[in-house]
């Protein structure tokens, strides 16, 4: 199954009252030549463009009053598809279909110009085209991450002339990258893994800000307590002198006497108190008893009276009785017999009898009487007793009054003391906090004061890939330079620390123009191929300007003399070799190359071929536009 891939199927510009212009690609190999200032250079700016470029193409003459530019290209899941982006920047209307079925009509759907995943960019989509999601690469050693998107993939996919023959490593992916972000994008470009995983560790600078903030606020919170304590003190300069430690002992002794003396006065009301209650209860009792013993009386004296009467009514029968029996013995009235010769008594035997029982009442009565007259006046002179020691309680329970009231005015004014001290204590002990508060935060600010940051260790992070892909990278480079024919047995290593390649063991800076710019295309190739190998996301397309500058006219072009070892790969042949493989490898890949020179033989119909006559030319296309 052939890998997915991006196909470019045409580049063009358009403008009011202007005929569009353009390129058409082959899906293998393109290859655009011809005169200087043609345009040439300017096709590679505008792909790299069409891919998200965030700089404006430069202004050409014969750009003038083109205004919009269009590419045309197959994708892996959409099919072919067309995009087109004001000349001025902006983002991108997608158009589905051709480019000259999109001219006339609407745009399916836009794109934002940087990559969001709020809404859908250019590069959210281009890469949802590649399987690609949601990836994070990592900028710095410390962790520092940003999102991968297909302008770090543009920078493997389009070379201009001027980074083809860099001295620099071809894994810089703009100015402005570090050289930690760099690795990190060819790491996950060969692996697939990108830098999630890693935890974000604040470099020297961050830790040098962090720790000037926290200095910042550690100085407004020890002045903001400074001026609360001056507050508290508004009279005292200098706040030094105030030794609230030793005031604080002072206060904590006095308070603590007046909390004994407070004790003890709450004990001396509560047992006044408790005594006055006795008191109080005693009054409340005899009271009672005293009340009871009135009525006691009053009632005995109601008894009295009765006794008396019944007295007084037993008498006078006694009386009566007694007179009736002083004649019962003389001679009978009726008869005129004497005493001793009556035989009929007429009823004195009865009165005999009621006389002797009324004696015998009257006796139990005043016998009863006299016990009553007794219990009376027992009764009064306990009444008595009562009420004079009622009338002492009262007395006493006065006394006790006062004593209560004045042990309540002492203890009240203890308290209002106790308190007034107590208040002083607090605001004491607010002052303490404070100038504990004081003392922590300079201790605070004298630390961080001394930090030093710490960066991270060297070695401890590793960034990029590890020698085994570098090997991989290697392998594949000196593979196609075998293709190529270079000149001798070309030797390919993997530089680990500059990610680069060395050609026999020379950096890049120690060869010549044009083996630069052949260093610089395969290792382009090289990592698309590694891509295929381990079967990762890659666009398939390399752009290619100015591979061979090796065989440029000396007399003509603005790099004069060739060098030693460019000499050797003119001399070599190696433009007809390098030709024949990007011929063969048109089947899974599409190349595009820019040159000034010609194809050393005829090209094969499936090559597509753009000849620029140049601004000196008589027949033929001038240039681009």
């Amino acid at each position: 199954m052939p890998p997915s891939r991006f196909i470019l199927r045409r580049l063009a510009f358009t403008g009011p009252d202007r005929q569009s212009v353009g390129l058409d690609f082959a899906s293998g190999l393109t290859v655009v030549w011809g005169g200087s200032q043609a345009g040439k250079s300017y096709a590679v700016k505008a792909l790299d463009y069409m891919f998200g470029g965030g700089s404006a193409l430069p202004g050409l003459t014969e750009a003038v009053g083109y205004d919009r530019c269009w590419l045309e290209m197959d994708l892996p899941k959409s099919g072919r598809i067309t995009l087109a982006r004001s000349m001025s920047k902006g983002g991108y209307d997608l158009f589905e279909g051709e480019f000259d079925q999109a001219l006339a009509r609407k745009s399916d759907r836009t794109l934002a110009e940087n990559h969001t995943t709020k809404k859908e960019s250019l590069s959210t989509f281009l890469l949802g085209e590649l399987g690609v999601g949601d990836t994070e690469i990592a900028r710095t050693q410390s962790g520092d991450k940003s999102t991968f998107t297909i302008r770090h993939f543009a920078s493997y996919l389009f070379t201009e002339e001027t980074p083809m023959i860099a001295e620099e490593s071809p894994i810089v992916v703009d100015r402005q990258s570090s050289d930690t972000f760099n690795k990190n994008v060819l790491k996950f470009i060969l692996t697939g893994v990108d830098d999630k995983s890693m935890v974000k560790v604040p470099d020297t600078k961050q830790q040098r800000q962090t720790n000037a903030g926290r200095i910042e606020i550690v100085e407004e919170m020890l002045n903001a307590a400074v001026a609360e304590l001056a507050a508290m003190y508004p009279g005292v300069e200098d706040l030094t002198t105030l030794k609230l430690d030793q005031q604080a002992e002072r206060l904590d002794a006095t308070l603590e006497a007046f909390r004994s003396n407070l004790a003890k006065g709450h004990s001396a009301l509560d047992s006044l108190s408790m005594e006055r209650r006795l008191l109080v209860s005693e009054r409340e009792e005899l009271t009672e008893r005293a009340d009871e013993a009135a009525l006691t009386i009053e009632r005995f004296e109601l008894l009295a009276t009765s006794f008396a009467s019944d007295i007084r009514r037993l008498i006078m029968l006694e009386e009566g009785a007694a007179a009736l029996m002083a004649g019962a013995k003389r001679t009978c009235v009726l008869c005129g017999a004497d005493p001793e010769h009556q035989h009929v008594e007429h009823g004195f035997e009865a009165v005999e009898t009621s006389q002797k029982a009324v004696s015998a009442e009257l006796r139990k009565v005043r016998a009863e009487s006299a016990g009553l007259a007794k219990a009376i006046a027992s009764l009064k002179a306990e009444a008595i007793g009562m009420r004079r020691r009622i009338d002492s309680l009262f007395g006493d329970i006065e006394v006790k009054d006062g004593l209560i009231e004045a042990a309540r005015n002492a203890a009240v004014k203890t308290r209002e003391q106790y308190e007034a001290i107590d208040v002083a204590r607090k605001k004491l002990h607010d002052a303490m906090s404070v100038e504990r508060r004081i003392s922590g935060l300079g201790a605070r600010h004298a630390e961080l004061s001394r930090f030093k940051p710490k960066g991270v260790a060297r070695g401890s992070v590793i960034t990029g890939v590890g020698t085994v892909v570098g090997d991989e990278l290697a392998a594949a480079v000196q593979s196609i330079f075998k293709e190529w024919k270079y000149p001798g047995d070309p030797r390919i290593t993997f530089h680990e620390q500059t990610h680069d390649i060395l050609l026999n063991g020379k950096q890049r800076n120690a060869n010549g123009k044009g083996v630069r710019a052949l260093l610089n295309a395969a290792f382009k190739i090289g990592v698309m191929d590694v891509c295929r190998t381990r079967k990762l996301p890659h666009p398939g397309i390399v752009v290619l300007d100015s591979p061979l500058l090796s065989y440029r006219d000396p007399l003509k072009s603005k790099h004069k003399e060739l060098s030693a070892d460019e000499a050797t790969v003119a001399a070599a042949g190696l433009n007809v070799h390098f030709y024949n493989y990007l011929i063969k490898r048109s089947n899974d890949a599409q190349f595009i190359v820019i040159e000034n020179q010609d194809p050393p033989f005829p090209l094969p119909e499936s090559v597509r071929e753009h000849v620029f006559a140049g601004e000196h030319g008589n027949s033929g296309r001038r240039g681009l536009f």
